[in-house]
């Protein structure tokens, strides 16, 4: 008779299967702890990426935090992973970079290293116990050096002269330049002037388009010695003509925060703005249309806005906030202290 199998055949296939069982159960085991070893290193990175950050951003934020951003460092490490062992412990202070630091006496770095050791399991039967994992972060905070536009940024379309004395939580009243006594040819700029600025292009719908939304351009410091044909995103140029500039900042940079002040605001307010600080007096002064530098960025929160077109006024206070779109070009001049800052992972 014929049949699908024998007695003999279903012998040896079991036989075969008790064979491979074990090698098959071990493939499995090592891939669980070669999984499990990846996840661990990465729950690891992820936490001195955020401890990096968090050191560099309360650096960045805070004069009382000279010594203090190892400390919020190291606070944040333990806290999102106590299986790892910082290296040094603690965190070493912030430490000066001068590829990003805005000069020699202001720390601005923060770096997070640590190690953890992962225990195997089904390894243990090939006589390997544990691996070790070495993880590490760098993050720098500070005076921003240069913009790219995000959606829906803060940065608005407003020159501020740079000599402008800054003071964290300072209030400061902006004298439209085009009405200014300082706005004729061959005049000097003077502190608080400013000017609407035409970004990403010219006319009332693309100045409203910034306000509503943010700056729709790159922007980066001056370097002192380009003109604005080689490097064109280092200047910006005016926009005197207010239209409606004045009624779509208290619009949407004022009226929304209606019980909110510089001490007490939402996260994502829309009244905390960043600016460029420009040089009006760039090329012998500017009267009407003209091209300036940009010397650093501000922020500022917008206390009042009154919409009386050319001769409208803006008051605010100097805040130090995250700018949206804030970032760090190495080896740029330093960056003035302003309040608008930047925070970002290096390595």
């Amino acid at each position: 008779m014929i049949g699908t199998g024998t007695d003999e055949q279903r012998g040896q296939t079991l036989a075969l299967m008790l064979i491979a069982l074990p090698a098959l159960i071990g493939a499995m085991g090592l891939a669980m702890d070669v999984g499990n070893f990846y996840f661990q290193y990465y729950r690891a990175q992820t936490a001195v990426d955020a401890a990096a950050l968090a050191g560099a951003i309360c650096q960045a934020e805070s004069t009382s935090c000279t010594d203090g951003g190892g400390a919020v460092a190291t606070a944040y490490a333990t806290a999102n992973n106590s299986s790892m062992t910082l290296n040094p412990n603690p965190v070493a202070a912030p430490f000066n970079d001068p590829a990003y630091c805005p000069s020699p006496d202001t720390p601005c770095e923060v770096t997070v290293s640590a190690t953890q050791t992962v225990p195997y399991y089904f390894a243990r039967l090939v006589g390997v116990t544990s691996g070790t994992l070495n993880v590490t972060a760098t993050a720098v905070g500070g005076p921003i050096t240069a913009y790219t536009p995000p959606a829906n940024g803060n940065m608005m379309p407003i020159g501020l002269q740079y000599t402008t004395p800054y003071a964290d939580a300072s209030a400061v009243t902006l004298n439209y330049k085009f009405v200014s006594g300082s706005s004729g040819p061959g005049s000097s700029p003077s502190p608080g002037d400013w000017g609407f600025l035409a970004i990403g292009g010219n006319g009332d719908k693309v100045l409203k388009l910034n306000i509503q939304h943010g700056a729709a351009a790159a922007m980066a410091i001056w370097d002192g010695i380009s003109t604005s044909s080689v490097k064109p995103t280092e200047f910006v140029q005016s926009e005197p003509g207010v239209k409606t500039g004045f009624s779509n900042m208290k619009n949407y940079r004022y009226d929304p925060c209606v019980g909110y002040g510089p001490a007490n605001y939402p996260a994502d307010s829309p009244c905390v703005i960043c600016i460029p600080l420009v040089d009006w007096g760039y090329g012998g002064g500017c009267y009407g249309k003209c091209t300036v530098p940009i010397m650093g960025f501000a922020e500022f929160f917008v206390t009042g806005v009154t919409d009386r077109g050319s001769s409208g006024t803006v008051t605010a206070t100097w805040t130090h906030h995250l700018c949206k779109g804030g970032s760090f070009n190495p080896g740029s001049p330093p960056a003035l202290k302003e309040g608008a800052i930047a925070v970002q992972l290096i390595q």
